[in-house]
C-alpha cells in the first residue's frame, strides 16, 4: 500500500491534504484501493480511497506500528551538490529521529541568507523518505548549527577516517546516538577538538573513506545491526 502524510490525520479523517492529492495523481490508484496515512508522530491508519481525484477517504483500520528501541540523530555537514540531501534521505529511510544541518569550516555549501528555505527543503525530503520507507515517525530537521552549538544526545559519535576506535567498539547497549558527519574536505583539528570537548567520541567506520553522503547512513546501519535493533523477534 502507498503511504501518505497528514499531520492532522486521525480515524475520523475523510480527506487527504491538497499536497497529497497531487501526489495521488502520479500513482496508479483506483477507487476502493487501500492506502496508509501517518501523522508523523508514530500513528498510522489504513483508509479506503473513495475518489482519487478529490482525495476522499473512509477509515478502515489502525495497524500495529513497531518502533525501534534505538534512537538516532544525524548531524550532517552541508556539502556541495546534493550529497548532504542524499545523506539525509538515506538516514530518514533508516529511521532517524532528527537531523541537524551543520555549517562546518570546510563546507562548500552555505545556507546564510536562505536558512528557512533550505531547512524547509530538508524537511520535505524527510517527509518523502518517511513515506517511501513506510515509517510513522517524521524526522525533525533542526536549525542550521555551528560547531559550538553541537551537543550529543545519548552517545555522541564523531566519524573520523583515522580515529583509533572502530564503530564496532561503540557502546551498543546505548538507546540513543548522535552521529556527526563532516563535509567533503573533512573535519578540522579545531572542530574535532571542540566536538570531543563537547562529549563526542571519535570513531572510524573501517579501512575505506566514505563520501559524506554515505558515511552517516553506514554508521546508522552498523549500529542498528550491532545493537540488535534489526533483530527479528
Amino acid at each position: 500500500m502507498h503511504w501518505f502524510y497528514d499531520p492532522n490525520s486521525s480515524a475520523s479523517s475523510e480527506q487527504l491534504p491538497e499536497a497529497e492529492v497531487r501526489h495521488l495523481a502520479s500513482l496508479r490508484v483506483r477507487p476502493g484501493d487501500k492506502i496508509v496515512i501517518t501523522n508523523g508522530k508514530g500513528d498510522a491508519s489504513v483508509f479506503e480511497l473513495l475518489d482519487p481525484k478529490s482525495g476522499s477517504l473512509r477509515f478502515v483500520d489502525t495497524p500495529l506500528i513497531s518502533q525501534s528501541a534505538v534512537k538516532f540523530h544525524l548531524v550532517q555537514a552541508l556539502a556541495k551538490g546534493d550529497r548532504d540531501e542524499l545523506a539525509l534521505q538515506a538516514a530518514v529511510e533508516l529511521g532517524i529521529a532528527s537531523a541537524t544541518p551543520w555549517q562546518a569550516e570546510h563546507s562548500v555549501a552555505n545556507w546564510r541568507g536562505k536558512e528557512e528555505r533550505a531547512r524547509g527543503r530538508w524537511q520535505q525530503i524527510a517527509v518523502s523518505a518517511m513515506k517511501q520507507s513506510q515509517q510513522a515517525i517524521l524526522a525533525e530537521v533542526g536549525a542550521l548549527a555551528t560547531t559550538g552549538e553541537l551537543k550529543p544526545k545519548g552517545h555522541g559519535i564523531l566519524l573520523i577516517p583515522n580515529a583509533p576506535r572502530s564503530i564496532a567498539s561503540a557502546p551498543v547497549e546505548a538507546k540513543e546516538f548522535t552521529i556527526v558527519v563532516g563535509p567533503e574536505g573533512g573535519i578540522t583539528d579545531s572542530e574535532r577538538g571542540a566536538l570531543e570537548e563537547a562529549g563526542f567520541v571519535s570513531y572510524r567506520l573501517g579501512s575505506s573513506v566514505l563520501r559524506t553522503s554515505s558515511a552517516g547512513p553506514a554508521a546508522i546501519a552498523a549500529l542498528s545491526a550491532l545493537s540488535g535493533a534489526w533483530s527479528v523477534e
